[in-house]
């Protein structure tokens, strides 16, 4: 059903990470607004499972590494120019920052932040002379309010805030719309094992005021939203969406 808060009908987005929880859900959000769909993803199994779901809405759907640019330089060349981008892959390495190796902190940064902006910088000039369009970068809570094990992700995540802004404030006179999402703890399958295990569900909910996580469609319909014509004069901000955990720094509510 078309809303001016939600893409128009026909409009081609490509979502990266399409496969996982918060990518899967916007591709089926677009789906139903009518929008034509490029997917991407790393995991070959789950982007089949993701094409099947919106077969009738798929225009292209590719396996990449966004961590190798390489790898995110051939997919770029593949895709046709998007209306809009979803600019979501990511990963997620936990351990103490003295425990994690070189090697490690080197993939946490290319996946989750060298990888959104060097698929910005390459599909942004093709948009541009297209007549413009919509960059929804996917950002995290973290990146506002760090947490232990989580430190190399979360500097990537506020690294891609920051380009967010940066990135807006060059483009947007050539109608080049770029925001970005900050999600707090989403009901993915591997955060729904958190909850249903009693000694990390009170923990796991522990600091959010909502007390409860995020459903995958939530979050999805606030990216969707993002990058409709309602939200157009939205420009180079990151939106959050914890349930109020940043608001209250994580501390349990009294």
């Amino acid at each position: 059903m078309a809303s001016e808060y939600a893409p128009a009908p026909g409009t081609l987005a490509l979502v990266t990470g399409a496969g996982g929880g918060i990518g899967g859900a916007i591709c089926r959000q677009l789906a139903e607004t009518g929008c034509r769909l490029l997917l991407a993803d790393r995991d070959s199994a789950a982007l089949d499972r993701i094409r099947n779901d919106v077969a009738a809405a798929v225009d292209g759907a590719f396996v990449y590494d966004q961590g190798d640019a390489a790898s995110l330089a051939e997919l770029c060349a593949r895709v046709p120019t998007p209306d809009i981008v979803f600019n979501n892959a990511g990963i997620l390495r936990a351990g103490p920052i003295l425990e994690m190796d070189a090697e490690t902190i080197t993939e946490i940064l290319n996946v989750n932040l060298t990888g959104p902006i060097l698929l910005a910088r390459r599909l942004a000039p093709r948009m541009i002379e297209a007549g413009g369009g919509v960059i929804v970068n996917m950002s995290s809570q973290l990146a506002f309010d760090g947490a232990t094990t989580r430190g190399v992700y979360a500097a990537a995540k506020a690294g891609l805030a920051q380009f967010t802004k940066t990135a807006a404030s060059e483009w947007a006179a050539d109608k080049l719309r770029v925001v970005a999402l900050a999600p707090g703890r989403t009901l993915t399958p591997i955060n729904a094992a958190l909850l249903a295990d009693p000694k990390t569900r009170a923990d796991s909910l522990a600091g959010i005021p909502s007390g409860r996580f995020a459903e995958a469609d939530e979050i999805a319909r606030l990216a969707c939203f993002l990058a409709s014509p309602a939200a157009s004069y939205i420009v180079g901000e990151t939106l959050i969406a914890d349930g109020g955990f940043v608001l209250t720094s994580g501390r349990p509510a009294p």
